[in-house]
């Protein structure tokens, strides 16, 4: 019985003191709105577009994205003085900005399969290790081993809530099974199909004028 109330206060408390990070210094908004708003307008546009995937130009931004805000978070532990555990907090950002660099690299590179590459690179947890990035290194979170574990469980519920709104977003009416996100121009299957069609109908119909080509009639 012990162990189940230690547990509860424990994981509460957790959530209280993450709670807590997100309104200590108001300022901080200025840093984690823009981050919330383009996790939430992804999550909102993929479920009104179900049938489209991430791409690997996205997944490539993504990555980015928790690189410059991992970046932006170091600077900001260093150009403090005084802040409280600032080593502990770097090799933190570290590991986070190591996790950046590979969803650079595999999303440039294509090492990995596209599915693989997409759940690793998708909004969820890009934008999620972005906001823990922004309020560790700002100080607003204070990290126990229970808000660790508020935290992992945190993302999973976001994880779920974000399932159910896309799953209840209507589809788009112009949602075609064309997931790649290209457009319709050059609809041709291949380039080399669109200069074929130059050869038999169109500069190659050149050589059917008058039955001989533009050099049958042609006389000095």
């Amino acid at each position: 019985m012990a162990f189940w109330s230690t547990l509860g206060n424990g994981i509460l408390d957790g959530f209280a003191e993450i709670g807590r990070s997100y309104i200590r210094d108001a300022s901080i908004w200025w840093v984690l709105a823009p981050v919330i708003i383009l996790w939430i307008v992804l999550e909102v546009y993929f479920g009104e577009y179900k049938k489209e995937k991430l791409g690997w130009n996205t997944s490539l931004a993504n990555g980015i994205t928790l690189l410059w805000v991992n970046i932006e978070a170091m600077r900001f532990i260093f150009s403090i003085p005084g802040i409280d555990m600032k080593w502990i907090r770097f090799v933190v950002l570290l590991f986070i900005l190591a996790y950046a660099g590979f969803i650079i690299y595999i999303s440039f590179t294509h090492k990995f399969s596209a599915k693989v590459t997409y759940i690793l690179a998708s909004a969820s947890p890009i934008y999620y290790l972005s906001m823990i990035s922004i309020l560790w290194s700002h100080g607003q979170l204070q990290m126990t081993w229970w808000v660790l574990l508020d935290l992992i469980l945190l993302f999973g519920l976001l994880l779920f809530i974000f399932w159910i709104i896309r799953k209840f977003i209507p589809e788009a009416a112009n949602d075609n099974n064309d997931s790649s996100g290209g457009d319709d121009f050059g609809s041709s299957s291949s380039p080399s199909d669109s200069m074929g069609g130059l050869g038999s109908g169109g500069l190659g119909g050149l050589g059917d004028v008058s039955g001989g080509g533009l050099g049958g009639d042609f006389k000095l």
